[in-house]
């Protein structure tokens, strides 16, 4: 009764060890299924920053650019308004003499 009592332990230290071998191999791959998602979502998260701050620069150097156009239309009306403007210099002398003698 002994001998076969030891045989049934030895068969269940034997189905025990594999049963933990087999949670130890689970556990590697789950480890490794985990290693590689958190890698594919980190490059995803990177991928997407990029294409984000991309669009930004993008809209931000367009806006940039529209600024700057108005403003250089704005500077070009200027300079046409002054162009275009009559140079009174005898009005402008009797009003700064006007002026200074108020002095």
């Amino acid at each position: 009764m002994l001998a076969k009592d030891q045989d049934l332990l030895d068969k269940l230290f034997d189905v025990e060890s594999k049963a933990e071998s087999l949670v130890a191999e689970a556990r590697k791959e789950a480890d490794r299924k985990i290693a590689a998602a958190k890698e594919k979502a980190e490059a995803d998260v990177a991928s997407a920053h990029e294409s984000a701050v991309k669009s930004a620069n993008e809209k931000k150097n367009a806006a940039a650019a529209a600024v700057v156009a108005e403003y250089e239309k704005a500077v070009a009306s200027f300079k046409a308004s002054l162009d275009a403007t009559r140079v009174d210099e005898a009005a402008f002398r009797a009003t700064c003499e006007t002026a200074l003698a108020k002095k």
